[in-house]
């Protein structure tokens, strides 16, 4: 299990945060915990996701289901992982 970041535009920030609902039903196929973190600035988000199995997270963002959920969130693609590094310090 490993940390990993998940980073992506979003249409409208209000929608976006008022999904909450449908990020729990995903990232709980995955992931244990997550912490959202939103850019100052710009419509972007990042997603810190905490004891991580990658065969399910890889699994379950290319379901139906999990596309449903991003275009009702208006999340824009691409979506961008990034995967802790083992002892990159």
């Amino acid at each position: 299990m490993t940390t990993v970041v998940v980073t992506h535009a979003v249409g409208n920030m209000d929608t976006w945060l008022a999904g909450g609902d449908h990020r729990k039903a995903v990232f709980a196929n995955f992931c244990s915990s997550y912490r959202i973190l939103r850019h100052s600035d710009a419509k972007l988000v990042s997603i810190v996701c905490e004891n991580v199995d990658l065969a399910k997270m890889k699994s379950t963002l290319s379901t139906p289901e999990t596309e449903a959920a991003k275009a009702a969130d208006t999340v824009i693609d691409p979506v961008e992982i990034y995967i802790e590094v083992e002892g990159g310090k």
